[in-house]
């Protein structure tokens, strides 16, 4: 180990400790999300922020199975455990906004 190395051994710890607190805040995001998605939130203002939360379908996309099929795969392909992943229609979005002032 050089000694550039050394000096930077401490950005290694500390970078692994943000990742990890990303990590936690991410699950805690996750579990508020639900929250408000069980609760039928659609807006809720808080003391700083705004949430927005809404569900949006995106049924009306492209149906790529068909699309692929058109292309006549082997059933190799067809089969490949990648290909069978069945997706969930639509997700919940929650959109979040700095409050600029007091609301009536």
């Amino acid at each position: 180990m050089n000694k550039m190395d050394s000096n930077l051994k401490p950005l290694a710890d500390e970078y692994g400790e943000i990742k990890a607190i990303l990590a936690d805040l991410v699950v805690r995001q996750a579990d508020i999300k639900k929250t408000f998605q069980e609760a039928g939130i659609h807006d809720l203002e808080g003391d700083i922020f705004r949430c927005v939360i809404s569900h949006v379908d995106d049924s009306m996309g492209h149906d790529w199975k068909k699309i692929a099929l058109s292309y006549k795969p082997s059933k190799r392909v067809l089969e490949h455990p990648a290909n069978q992943k069945v997706t969930q229609r639509g997700h919940v979005r929650v959109n979040v906004y700095a409050r600029t002032g007091e609301t009536s």
